[in-house]
C-alpha cells in the first residue's frame, strides 16, 4: 500500500473570475465558512463546515457533503459522496472550485493500463486487418466506444453527421476533420486551439505541444498512427483515447448449423394460422358480423346526433333573440325620436309664451322678477354642495358660526361639529382627532388617530408632511411559459418538451426569488444546452434575454445542469434551444 499523499491542488472561482489558487498535501481538507477550514470560502451561501475532501487508504480522493445547507454540486450535480477525479468541478453556494489530483494511485494506474503493451494471444487468432478505435470519455467516464475500419474520414463536433460527440466550446469548431485515412493507418489532427494531452510512440510519452519540436508531426497538425501509436486527447471535461485494434475474424460456421430448425418451424405454423384466420373472416356472412359489433356503437352514434340536434336549436334560439333585440332596439329609437320632437315643440311653445309675458312686464317688475331666479339658483348651488359634502365627509349640516351655510372642514368655532370616521381610521371635524383645519383666526387640530399631517386639497395654506403618500401595489402570481422551440438529434420534440414540463417549477422558482425584489421583472430568455448520448446535460449558456436578470439565469442554467433526459436513440448527441418567457400575472 502506497501511503505517499498525493498533491491536491484547487483553483477557486466566483462566476468566471478566478481569486485565487491553493495548494495541499494533507489527508484531510475541510471547506466552509468558519475561521478554522482549511479552504475558506467567503460566501454567504456556503455552510461553516460545509464539506471535507478525504485522501483515502486506497488512494481514491473523496469529497463529503456536511449537510450543508445549499448542497453540494459534482460537474452539475448534487452529491452526498463522491471519489473526486482530476479536473473535476465543485460548486458550494455562489464559488466554484476546480480540483487537479497530481500523483494519485487512480491517476497513475489508469496511464499505465491506457499505455500498455496490447495483450495478444496469437497471431493466428487475428487477421492483417486493423480499425481505429475511438474511445470517449467525459470526466473519466466511458460514454462511447467507436471503431473505424481503413479509409474512412472521421468528423468530430457537435453537428449532424460527425461520428464521434464533441461539444464545439471545448473542440474549438463546429466540426473538424480527426482522423483522414492515410494508405492502411490514419492521420490523427492534434493541432485543435483547443486541444492538451499526451502521446505513445515506441515506449515514450511526448506531450502533445512537444511533438512539433521533436518532428513527430506530418505538415505540422497530423500524427501518424501506427500499431506502436496511442494518443490521449483532451477536450475539457472530455478525454480521447485512440490507437489502432486488430480486428477478429470471422467465425465461420456450416450452413445448416446456422439455420435455426426450430424458429423456422415456429415460424411456417404462425403464417398458417394467421392465413387460416383470414379465410375464416372472409368467409363470415356479413350479417352475423354486423350482429358482433360493439353494442354501444349505435347508442354512441345516437348521443352525436342528439348532440347536434341540440347545437343546432341552440343556434336557431339565439339568433331568434337577436332579431327580438335588434327590432325592440329600433322600436325604441323610433319612440325616443318622437319623444324628443314632441318635448322640443312643448319647450318653444313655453319659451315663446314667456317672452310674451316678459315683454309685458315693467322695468321694476323685470329687476324683481331676475331677483328672484337669481337667488332660487344660489340656493340650489348651495344645497347641492352641502349634500356632496355630507356624502364625501359622512357628516350632518350642521351649522357654522354664522349660523347658515355649509360647515368648515376643522373649524373650532362656536358652531358644534359632528365628527365622523374618515376613510383612514380618524375622524373629521374640529379639535383633536381631525386633520389640520384651514389654518385662521380658530386655528385648528395637528395630527390625527391616523397620525396624518397637512393633507394637499384640505391645508392649502400650512405645509404638510404628508403631502406624498405612497401605496404599496399588490403582487401578482409569476408564471412562465414556453415558447416555439429546437431540438436537432436523435430525441423527438415531444419527449424534449415533456422532460422540461416536469422541471417548470425548477425555473419558476428561480424566477420568483427574484420577483419578491424586482415585482416588475419580465422578459425572456433563450437557453441553448447539449444532451449526451447518456441523458446528461452539458454546455449550458443563454443564448439570448431580454428579462436582464444575471440572477435568474445564473439560478436556471445551474438547475438545466442537472437534468438527465433520455438517452438518444443510437448513442448519438442532441442539441436543444429552448426559451422561457417570464411575467407577473396581476
Amino acid at each position: 500500500m502506497d501511503n505517499q499523499v498525493p498533491t491536491i491542488r484547487i483553483a477557486v472561482y466566483q462566476g468566471d473570475k478566478l481569486l485565487r489558487e491553493e495548494v495541499f498535501n494533507q489527508k484531510t481538507i475541510r471547506i466552509g465558512k468558519a475561521g478554522q477550514a482549511h479552504l475558506r470560502l467567503d460566501d454567504e451561501n456556503v455552510s461553516r463546515q460545509h464539506a471535507v475532501i478525504e485522501v483515502m487508504e486506497s488512494g481514491d480522493v473523496r469529497i463529503t457533503d456536511l449537510e450543508s445547507t445549499n448542497g453540494t454540486l459534482l460537474n452539475g450535480q448534487r452529491t452526498t459522496q463522491a471519489v473526486l477525479r482530476s479536473g473535476d468541478e465543485l460548486v458550494m453556494g455562489e464559488m466554484r472550485l476546480e480540483v487537479f489530483l497530481e500523483g494519485t494511485v487512480g491517476e497513475k494506474k489508469a496511464t499505465d493500463a491506457f499505455y500498455s503493451p496490447s495483450a495478444v494471444k496469437d497471431d493466428s487468432d487475428l487477421t492483417s486487418k486493423s480499425a481505429l478505435e475511438i474511445a470517449v470519455l467525459w470526466n473519466g467516464e466511458v460514454v462511447n466506444v467507436k471503431h473505424f475500419r481503413k479509409g474512412t474520414k472521421v468528423q468530430a463536433g457537435d453537428q449532424v453527421g460527425c461520428q464521434v460527440f464533441l461539444p464545439s466550446e471545448f473542440l474549438g469548431h463546429d466540426r473538424m476533420d480527426l482522423a483522414i485515412p492515410d494508405g492502411r493507418n490514419f492521420l490523427l489532427d492534434v493541432s485543435g486551439p483547443k486541444v492538451t494531452g499526451d502521446v505513445l510512440i515506441q515506449g515514450k510519452v511526448i506531450k502533445v505541444e512537444d511533438l512539433e519540436r521533436r518532428g513527430k508531426l506530418t505538415d505540422g497538425k497530423y500524427l501518424k498512427m501506427d500499431p506502436g501509436t496511442k494518443a490521449r486527447l483532451g477536450f475539457g471535461p472530455f478525454t480521447l483515447m485512440v490507437g489502432l485494434e486488430h480486428l477478429p475474424k470471422p467465425i465461420k460456421t456450416p450452413l445448416a448449423k446456422r439455420i435455426n430448425v426450430q424458429d423456422h418451424v415456429y415460424t411456417a405454423v404462425s403464417v398458417i394460422l394467421h392465413l387460416l384466420f383470414l379465410i375464416m373472416i372472409m368467409l363470415i356472412p356479413e350479417e352475423q358480423l354486423r350482429a358482433t359489433r360493439d353494442p354501444y356503437e349505435s347508442r354512441s352514434q345516437a348521443f352525436k346526433m342528439i348532440q347536434v340536434a341540440e347545437l343546432e336549436k341552440m343556434a336557431e334560439l339565439e339568433q331568434q333573440r337577436k332579431a327580438r333585440e335588434e327590432a325592440n332596439k329600433k322600436k325604441s329609437e323610433e319612440k325616443f325620436a318622437t319623444e324628443d320632437r314632441t318635448s322640443s315643440d312643448k319647450s318653444k311653445m313655453k319659451i315663446k309664451k314667456m317672452d310674451e309675458l316678459v315683454s309685458k312686464l315693467t322695468p321694476e317688475e323685470l329687476k324683481k322678477r331676475n331677483q328672484e331666479i337669481a337667488d332660487r339658483a344660489l340656493t340650489r348651488v348651495l344645497n347641492q354642495q352641502d349634500d356632496l359634502l355630507s356624502q364625501v365627509l359622512g357628516a350632518g349640516g350642521d351649522p357654522n358660526m354664522a349660523g347658515t351655510g355649509p360647515r368648515v372642514i376643522g373649524s373650532t368655532g362656536p358652531g358644534s361639529m359632528v365628527s365622523g370616521l374618515d376613510p383612514f381610521g380618524g375622524t373629521l371635524g374640529g379639535g383633536t382627532g381631525g386633520f389640520r383645519g384651514t389654518p385662521g383666526m380658530f386655528g385648528g387640530s395637528e395630527f390625527g388617530p391616523a397620525d396624518l399631517k397637512g393633507i394637499t386639497g384640505l391645508d392649502k395654506g400650512g405645509e404638510g408632511v404628508a403631502t406624498k403618500l405612497k401605496f404599496k401595489r399588490g403582487q401578482g402570481r409569476p408564471v412562465v411559459y414556453s415558447a416555439p422551440y429546437s431540438v436537432s438529434g436523435e430525441l423527438d420534440k415531444a419527449t424534449v418538451r415533456r422532460y422540461i414540463q416536469s422541471k417548470m417549477n425548477q425555473i419558476r422558482w428561480c424566477y420568483q426569488q427574484e420577483v419578491q425584489r424586482n415585482p416588475n421583472l419580465a422578459g425572456q430568455v433563450v437557453y441553448k444546452w447539449v444532451i449526451t448520448p447518456t441523458g446528461k446535460v452539458i454546455g449550458v449558456k443563454v443564448a439570448d434575454s431580454s428579462l436582464h436578470s444575471p440572477a435568474v439565469e445564473k439560478c436556471i442554467a445551474s438547475r438545466i445542469a442537472t437534468w438527465r433526459f433520455p438517452s438518444p436513440r443510437g448513442g448519438g448527441t442532441v442539441k436543444v434551444k429552448y426559451p422561457f418567457i417570464f411575467r407577473v400575472t396581476k
